[in-house]
């Protein structure tokens, strides 16, 4: 067995000392990128892929479940800031096991788990400390799950139930919101979180929630509602609306002056604001019947005059016959009709978002824009703004020499990125032709070589050799193979001779013709290999 691989052995390095330097390299370089693919290969393969063992977890939670993970020998690696713990995918299930039954994580019992601990002793009082508590922590958990929110505390006054009150106290709410660094909620994020709450809370007005970030800054309070909303929405709208009008001239002034030669400024002052107006109107129409009528009848007979006037000395009874008297007959008749009567109620909302007052600045380059009319100009810009007099809407048309440092400035440093981007890419083509064109070359040059020795071998001629010289010479290669027989000293002393008179022959021939000799030895491995 030693033998047979000490023979494969002396093989392999005879056939590594046939081959060429350019060869020899070529195969070390495939042997060591055979070897780095496999190592990277290798490393990609037995990597263990991550995935979450707990997320969002408290600092005593995530302390505890590493030192546990660490007495098991666990690998993991932390995230989120230390709130989320990541170890091997298949380790996942199985650590989630080993940990819950060790109590982790211990976590806090928050929303409305808290009302499964209540017993049969428990007093109103506690009833009531407990359902605010779980009321509490089930908004808490709602608002973590906003984007942007590391964590909330909600606190809430609910008011007791009296039955002889007639003012009752309405609910209130402050909300403490921890936010992720670089975030800032928009109003219609404040908004939502007032939502939420007042929703969730019986009789609770949004403008009874109180909300602030960790830092101090009051989101929205009782009072003054949310004002950062309605700032954002009048600031988009606004801007919505300016964008719009200044597109339109712009198109116009680029067409007339060209691109960069004209600026427009628009400035919108919107109502926001939304307004009510109810209407009543009356309508009756001639001939149509009365709905219910009545009359009333009063008829009046006597010997004398009937008192009636001022009342006075004049009216008493003794006046009366100075007055004269007579027969009398009086008779008065009344008649109440309540028609039918058309009525209109008419009820108008103003949608916000009227204009008020509309500004419109706009400036041309005096190079390119002197030789304008000026008035022309300005009737173009007014229609394409849409401006009102009547409404106190006001437009400037000015022509001024522009200033075309900043822009020259941007147009270099543009010219000068482009440059230095064409030139890292020319140096990046030349660095990989140079090493395609390395490779070729060597590869070039093997090729050279490898043709030269076949041309060199082509022109060998064979050497002439007698029978005896070429029988040693076999009997030498297949000695070489094989094992030796021992043999008696006579018999070593005559192969001894025979072996110095035909080394000193084939020394005498390599001295004389070294390149036959090689190509001989060579056809001879190459005999023995195959």
């Amino acid at each position: 067995m030693t033998s047979a691989l000490a023979g494969t052995l002396e093989r392999a390095r005879s056939t590594f000392d046939t081959i060429s330097l350019g060869q020899k390299v070529v195969i070390g370089l495939l042997l060591a990128g055979l070897t780095l693919g496999g190592f990277f290969f290798y490393s990609w393969i037995t990597t263990p892929t991550q995935a979450p063992l707990f997320s969002n977890l408290a600092a005593s939670d995530a302390s505890a479940i590493v030192e546990e993970l660490n007495a098991q020998g666990v690998s993991y690696e932390l995230a989120d800031g230390g709130s989320t713990i990541m170890v091997a995918k298949d380790k996942v299930y199985d650590l989630r096991l080993a940990m819950s039954g060790k109590g982790l994580p211990a976590g806090q019992d928050t929303g409305y788990a808290l009302l499964d601990k209540q017993g049969i002793t428990t007093s109103e009082f506690q009833q009531q400390v407990t359902y605010q508590r779980a009321l509490e922590g089930e908004l808490a958990n709602t608002l973590e799950s906003l984007a942007g929110v590391n964590s909330a505390v909600v606190h809430v006054a609910l008011p007791e139930d009296e039955v002889f009150v007639t003012d009752k106290a309405e609910p209130t709410a402050s909300v403490l919101l921890d936010l992720t660094p670089g975030t800032a909620l928009s109003g219609e994020q404040i908004q939502a979180v007032t939502n939420l709450v007042s929703s969730s809370i019986q009789d609770m007005d949004p403008d009874q929630v109180t909300v602030a970030d960790a830092t101090g800054q009051v989101l929205s309070s009782p009072g003054q509602g949310i004002t950062a909303a309605a700032g954002d929405a009048r600031s988009q709208v606004e801007q919505e609306y300016e964008n719009r009008l200044a597109a339109n001239a712009q198109k116009i002034l680029d067409q007339v002056v060209g691109t960069g030669n004209a600026v427009v400024s628009v400035r919108a002052d919107v109502d926001l604001n939304q307004r009510n107006t109810t209407t009543e109107t009356y309508d009756f129409q001639e001939g149509t019947p009365p709905i219910s009528e009545q009359t009333t009848t009063e008829t009046y007979e006597g010997g004398g005059a009937p008192v009636g006037g001022i009342l006075g000395p004049e009216n008493m009874p003794d006046a009366a016959e100075n007055a004269g008297g007579g027969e009398s007959n009086y008779e008065k008749e009344s008649t109440t009709a309540n028609n039918a009567v058309g009525k209109t109620v008419e009820v108008t909302e103003g949608a916000p978002g009227a204009l008020r007052r509309l500004t419109v600045s706009v400036v041309m380059d005096d190079a390119v824009a002197g030789n304008l009319n000026q008035q022309q100009m300005t009737d173009l810009m007014t229609n394409a703004v849409g401006l009102d007099q009547a409404r106190g809407d006001e437009i400037t048309v000015a022509a001024m020499p522009f200033d075309d440092a900043a822009a020259e400035n941007a147009a270099a440093a543009m010219e000068a990125a482009r440059e230095a981007e064409a030139a890292e890419q020319m140096w990046s083509m030349i660095r990989t032709g140079g090493i395609a064109a390395g490779i070729a070359l060597v590869v070039l040059i093997v090729w050279l070589r490898s043709r030269r020795r076949e041309d060199v071998e082509e022109d060998y001629e064979p050497l002439e050799l007698d029978d005896d010289m070429l029988a040693e010479l076999d009997r030498l290669r297949v000695a070489s193979v094989r094992q030796e027989v021992p043999l008696t000293p006579s018999e070593l002393e005559l192969e001894a001779a025979e072996r110095a008179k035909v080394r000193g022959e084939i020394s005498t021939m390599v001295s004389e013709r070294p390149d036959e000799v090689a190509a001989m030895l060579r056809g001879w491995l190459s005999e023995t290999r195959s």
